[in-house]
C-alpha cells in the first residue's frame, strides 16, 4: 500500500482501494470526496496496473474537473498525469459525438448567444411580457428540463408559458439551431444518447476504452447522464459514484436523488461506503445539522461525525422587521471583522435572489465590499415592477404616453391597439386623444375615465401608498392572477417581486428619491459582479449556489416560514425534503462561526421562524430563545430587549435604558427570564 493513503481514514481507505464492480461512497459535507477520488485513480493505476487512457473522471463543472485533475496530478509523476480522461458531463459527451459526426457542424451556441437567441424568438412571437429578463431566464431553464427529460420521458409541461407558447418556442429554437449549424449544451447529452442507442460499435468501443468510471457529485445527475452512464459501464459496471443524497438540492435542473438512493437496485452487488467524518465545520455546526436532516425520511440513514470541537455556539436572532435584519447583518460582519476575520471569510446567505436586493442596499449604504456570486436581478427591472411605476410615472406626468400605453390594458380597459394609434396622432394627451379621437364605446370611455381619476389619486399619495392603491384599488393585482390563470402558470413569484417591490419603496419619500434610488441601484449593485472573487470581498450568495463552498462566518437570512422552506413547497412531502437538503447545505458552508435570523415581520405582516430552526435545535431549546432582539422579563428589573449575546453572556436593554450583563447558564439554571 502506498504511503501516500497512510493520512487516510478507515472509511476513506476502504473507499481508494476498491477495485472492480460497482461502488457508491455516501460522502458528507467536508468528509474528503475529491480526495477520496483523486488517491482511488492513483491507487487504480499504481496499485492494480490500470492504463491511465482506460480511467473516466466526470464531474458537473468544469472547476470541479479541473480542481481534480491538478490534485491527482500531484500524486503522480508527470510522465502518466495527462493520459486519465478528466472532464464534465458535457465535454465527454461532445468528445464522444464528434467522434461520432466528424463531418457534421457542430458549432457550440453559448449561453449568452442562447439566451439572445431565446429573447429574439420570444419576441418575434409577441409572447406577451417579453421584454423581461426574469421571465426569458425561466424559460432557458425549463428549456434544459425539457431537453434532459423529453428524450425519455414523453410530454413536458412549462409553469412559464402555456403549452402552446412553450412549443412555439421550442420549434423555432430547434429550427435557429438546424439552420446555423449549432448546439446547445443540451444538446451534447441528447445527441450523444442517440448516437449510443444507434451505433452498437460505437458504444462497444467506449466501453473498452472507460473501463473504469468515476463519478463526482452524482446526487446532481438527471435522467439522460443516468442512462448514457448505464449504456457505458456494462457488461462489468465499474462505475465508481461519489455523493451525498442530503445535498441533492437541485430538482430545478432536473436532477433526480432517486439515482443515488436506488443505486445498489440499479447494480446489483453494488459496494456501499459511508465516509462521515467532517473535517470542516465545528461540533455545535454539525450536531444541528444531523438533527436537521434527520427528519427526512427519503434519504440514506447515516451521521456526520465532528473532528472539529466547538469554539462559539450558533446564534440564532429576531429582529423585528428587515431593516433591523439588515442593520445586524452589518453588526455581526463589524463583530467578525474585530474578531481577526477578513471580509472573504465571511457569506451572507438566502433562499431566493429576490432577498438579495434589501442586503445590497445596506451594504452599498454601509460602503461594505462584496461579490455576488449570483447574477441578481434587479427588482425595479421585472415586468411587473415596470408596470407599477409607469402608473406612477404616468400619475406625475399626463404626458408620458409610453407610461400610459403600458399599463392602459393592465387590467384590462378594453382599448384596442388601433384606438391607441388613432388617438395618438391625434394629440400628445393620450387620455384626452383616446376620448376624443380613439372611437371608444360608453363602457370604454367610463375606464379611461376612472383611469384618470386614479392618477390624481397617486399623484396625492405617499409611494408606499401609492403602490398598494395600484394594486389594490386599481386591480393590478387582480390583473396578475387572471394573468396567471389564463396562461396556467403558478401566480406565486409575480406577486413575490410586487411584495419585494413594494418593501423597496419604502424607503423612499417621494417619487424623484425613488427615481435616485433605482439610478444608484442599477449602477452600484453591477460593480461588485465584476469583481474577482479572490478579492477581499463578502460573499453574497442563494442557497443552490453556496453548495461546495465554505466560509469561516455564514450569516442566513430570512429564515422564515414560506421562504425556507419556500410557500410553494409546504404541500408536497418531496418537495419539503428539499427544501430542508438546502438549508441542511447553506448550514454546512460555516466552519466556525453561522448566525441564523428570522424577522418577525414581512411585508408588515407577521410571520414565522423557520421550521428548520426548531428541527436543528439539538442542545437547549431555552438557549436558544435568548438571542439578540428577543424581548424578555426579568424577575427583578422587568421588562428589556436582549441586545447581544457573546460567549455564554447576554446583555440586556431594559425599559428604564439601563443596560445589564448576564450569565446565561445561570439564567437557564434558575428561570430568570420569561
Amino acid at each position: 500500500m502506498s504511503q501516500k493513503n497512510n493520512f487516510l481514514n478507515e472509511k476513506q481507505l476502504k473507499a481508494v482501494i476498491h477495485k472492480d464492480g460497482p461502488c457508491i461512497v455516501y460522502a458528507g459535507p467536508g468528509s474528503g470526496k475529491t480526495t477520496v477520488i483523486t488517491h482511488r485513480i492513483y491507487n487504480l493505476i499504481m496499485e492494480y496496473g490500470v492504463a491511465p487512457d482506460n480511467i473516466l473522471v466526470i464531474s458537473f463543472t468544469k472547476a470541479a474537473a479541473e480542481e481534480m485533475k491538478q490534485r491527482f496530478n500531484k500524486l503522480m509523476d508527470n510522465s502518466l498525469k495527462s493520459n486519465v480522461n478528466f472532464g464534465t458531463f458535457h465535454s465527454i459527451f461532445y468528445r464522444i459525438i464528434r467522434g461520432c459526426f466528424p463531418s457534421e457542424k457542430l458549432n457550440i451556441l453559448n449561453e449568452k448567444e442562447k439566451r439572445n437567441v431565446i429573447k429574439n424568438i420570444v419576441r418575434t412571437l409577441e409572447i406577451e411580457n417579453s421584454y423581461d429578463e426574469e421571465l426569458i431566464k425561466e424559460i432557458l431553464q425549463e428549456i434544459g428540463i425539457f431537453k434532459c427529460n423529453y428524450y425519455l420521458q414523453g410530454s413536458f409541461n412549462s409553469n412559464v408559458l402555456d403549452k402552446k407558447d412553450f412549443d412555439r418556442v421550442i420549434d423555432c429554437y430547434e429550427a435557429y439551431k438546424k439552420d446555423h449549424g449549432k448546439i446547445d449544451f443540451d444538446d451534447m447529452l441528447t445527441k450523444c444518447y442517440g448516437a449510443l442507442k444507434k451505433e452498437p460499435k460505437l458504444l462497444e468501443y467506449l466501453r473498452r476504452k472507460f473501463k473504469y468510471i468515476l463519478i463526482d457529485e452524482f446526487q446532481d445527475i438527471n435522467k439522460i447522464q443516468f442512462e448514457i452512464i448505464k449504456m457505458l459501464a456494462q457488461p462489468n459496471n465499474n462505475v465508481f459514484v461519489v455523493g451525498d443524497d442530503d445535498q441533492s438540492i437541485y430538482g430545478f435542473r432536473g436532477a433526480n436523488p432517486s439515482f443515488i438512493l436506488n443505486f445498489n437496485r440499479i447494480f446489483p452487488n453494488t459496494k456501499r461506503i459511508t465516509i462521515d467524518s467532517n473535517y470542516r465545520s465545528q461540533k455545535h455546526i454539525i450536531d444541528a445539522a444531523n438533527m436537521l436532516i434527520s427528519k427526512n425520511k427519503f434519504r440514506v440513514e447515516k451521521k456526520m461525525e465532528c473532528i472539529n470541537e466547538n469554539l462559539q455556539p450558533l446564534e440564532f436572532y429576531s429582529p423585528a422587521n428587515r431593516v433591523e435584519e439588515n442593520r445586524l447583518v452589518v453588526e455581526i460582519i463589524a463583530d467578525a471583522i474585530s474578531r481577526g476575520y477578513s471580509y472573504s471569510d465571511i457569506a451572507v446567505i438566502y433562499r431566493t435572489n429576490l432577498q438579495a436586493n434589501g442586503i445590497i442596499d445596506t451594504l452599498i449604504e454601509s460602503n461594505l465590499p462584496f461579490v455576488c456570486n449570483d447574477n441578481i436581478d434587479n427588482i425595479f427591472d421585472h415586468w411587473v415592477s415596470r408596470d407599477i411605476i409607469s402608473y406612477i410615472r404616468a400619475s406625475y406626468n399626463q404626458l408620458d404616453t409610453q407610461s400610459i400605453i403600458s399599463i392602459i390594458n393592465r387590467p384590462t380597459r378594453y382599448i384596442t391597439k388601433k384606438s391607441i394609434k388613432e388617438a395618438s396622432q391625434y394629440h400628445k394627451d393620450l387620455i384626452t386623444a383616446l376620448r376624443v379621437k380613439g372611437g371608444l364605446l360608453p363602457y370604454q370611455l367610463k375606464l379611461i375615465n376612472e383611469l384618470e381619476v386614479a392618477f390624481k389619486s397617486i399623484r396625492n399619495m405617499k409611494l408606499k401608498d401609492a403602490i398598494g392603491y395600484i394594486r389594490k384599488v386599481v386591480g393590478y393585482d387582480q390583473y396578475i392572477s387572471s394573468y396567471c390563470q389564463e396562461k396556467n402558470i403558478p401566480s406565486n413569484g409575480l406577486f413575490d417581486t410586487l411584495d419585494e417591490l413594494e418593501e423597496a419603496c419604502k424607503k423612499y419619500e417621494d417619487v424623484e428619491s425613488l427615481y435616485r434610488g433605482i439610478n444608484t441601484l442599477k449602477n452600484e449593485s453591477i460593480k461588485p459582479l465584476k469583481n474577482n472573487k479572490d478579492n477581499n470581498c463578502i460573499s453574497l450568495l442563494t442557497m443552490h449556489s453556496a453548495k461546495g463552498l465554505e466560509y469561516g462566518v455564514v450569516i442566513i437570512i430570512g429564515a422564515i416560514e414560506a421562504i425556507t422552506p419556500h410557500k410553494r413547497s409546504i404541500d408536497s412531502s418531496e418537495l419539503l425534503e428539499e427544501e430542508r437538503r438546502l438549508f441542511y447545505v447553506a448550514i454546512t458552508r460555516a466552519k466556525e462561526q453561522l448566525h441564523i435570523i428570522s424577522p418577525k415581520t414581512r411585508y408588515e405582516a407577521t410571520v414565522q421562524a423557520s421550521r428548520f430552526i426548531e428541527e436543528m435545535k439539538c442542545y437547549d431549546i431555552e438557549k436558544a430563545k435568548l438571542v439578540k432582539g428577543r424581548e424578555v422579563v426579568h424577575k427583578l428589573f422587568g421588562k428589556g430587549s436582549i441586545i447581544k449575546v457573546l460567549d455564554n453572556i447576554i446583555k440586556v436593554r431594559f425599559t428604564t435604558n439601563e443596560v445589564r450583563d448576564f450569565d446565561l447558564a445561570t439564567c437557564l439554571k434558575n428561570n430568570i427570564f420569561k
